[in-house]
């Protein structure tokens, strides 16, 4: 039987990414999420974040974007209404324990992978 050779995603922290949370690149195998936007949108409030990137306050955490990019890893093929929609039920599953799990987890991988080229 012949094992198949599975590349692991890595999580990258990228700031030059303009005015997106995040991205999904399917031919490096990387997932970048943009820090200082999110900080940027932490400091809002609903009715602002809503006119500023056109959803709730809820959907520009950072959690929500690391959970909606690995799903759009998991599932390309879904429409971005799909994947919003499935990435907010599934954050609002989570308890504490998974969250800091994610993060955590996440948090590692960016620490790894500070050595990624774009």
């Amino acid at each position: 039987m012949q094992k198949h050779k599975t590349t692991k995603w890595t999580y990258k922290d990228d700031k030059k990414l303009k005015g997106a949370f995040g991205q999904t690149d399917f031919k490096k195998k990387v997932i970048s999420v943009n820090k200082k936007v999110h900080k940027q949108a932490k400091k809002l409030n609903k009715s602002q974040s809503r006119k500023k990137y056109g959803m709730a306050k809820s959907e520009t955490t950072l959690l929500n974007t690391l959970v909606h990019e690995t799903r759009h890893k998991n599932h390309p093929k879904e429409l971005e209404k799909t994947v919003r929609k499935k990435s907010k039920e599934v954050v609002k599953k989570l308890g504490k324990k998974a969250k800091s799990k994610l993060y955590s987890k996440v948090a590692r991988k960016m620490i790894k992978n500070k050595s990624i080229k774009k």
